[in-house]
């Protein structure tokens, strides 16, 4: 039992998930209003002050648009998060310790927003000096930095509400769910498409590398053909020469046989 009763001190003594709280001015990037928490030491607020100062600065240089968004980490200190307001007049902030999930802090915010909207005209924004909200909002500042100060608890409670809400809208219309399903094997036959249209192209080029190759065997053959031919027809050719050569040779041969023989016959007839 000692050891539970020595970590519920620590626990006690644990510093808040959110640190810091401000609002500030969108137009100039004057703070209206803050909150620091109250384990906040000095060296961890001068570091988010130093973070939120570059962020302000960059929402004022770039003329942020409505819900602009920037963060700043600080290491293992934590980060701060900026966004503007839906009519880009205020800048809200917070800085949180590390590991505070983002998506809360996005839910903090948004919410600080619309309380800073709901409770501030826009005359009184867009005139106040530096500070001068920070008492008409203390009270907002303080309960929204107390319900978010439990970031876990917070976020179970988030995910057991978006359960149940999930849950009754089922049961209010059941055909939802049938569609689902439907998405559900939509979304895979979609997805069986994309595989076979990724097959296609590669089946495709096979198919015209294959035909690239017929034409080329058949333009080789073609080609092998009428060599072929050529070779016949010239050898054709150079047989009926031959031919002919031999026949005016055994003709000029006969004709100088006969004319001997005349020659040689002549005495005799004369005689």
């Amino acid at each position: 039992m000692a050891p539970a009763a020595a970590d519920e001190p620590q626990q006690l003594l644990a510093p808040p998930a959110v640190a810091l709280l401000a609002v500030a001015r969108a137009r100039d990037g004057v703070v209206l209003a803050r909150l620091e928490g109250k384990t906040t030491s000095t060296e961890e607020l001068q570091a988010y002050e130093a973070a939120l100062d570059g962020l302000l600065t960059r929402a004022v240089v770039a003329s942020a648009m409505p819900g602009w968004r920037a963060e700043q980490g600080l290491g293992d200190e934590g980060c701060v998060y900026v966004q503007t307001d839906t009519q880009a007049l205020i800048v809200v902030a917070a800085a949180v310790h590390r590991r505070y999930p983002e998506r809360l802090v996005q839910a903090m915010l948004e919410e600080l927003a619309e309380e800073v909207r709901a409770t501030q005209s826009e005359v009184r924004i867009s005139g106040a000096q530096a500070g001068t909200l920070t008492g008409s909002l203390k009270g907002p500042l303080r309960a929204l930095m107390r319900k978010y100060n439990e970031p876990a608890k917070k976020d179970k409670v988030s995910e057991v509400r978006e359960k149940a809400d999930r849950l009754k809208s089922l049961m209010q219309n059941p055909k939802k769910y049938s569609e689902l399903a439907k998405m559900d094997q939509a979304a895979e036959v979609h997805e069986k498409v994309d595989v076979v249209k990724g097959l296609m192209p590669d089946n495709v080029k096979r198919i015209l590398e294959t035909h690239v190759t017929i034409e080329t065997l058949e333009n080789s053959s073609t080609s092998l053909t009428s060599s072929a031919n050529e070779f016949l027809k010239q050898s054709s050719d150079l047989r009926r020469q031959v031919e002919a050569r031999n026949f005016r040779v055994k003709l000029m041969t006969v004709v100088v046989a006969s004319a001997l023989a005349v020659y040689v016959s002549l005495p005799f007839l004369g005689a």
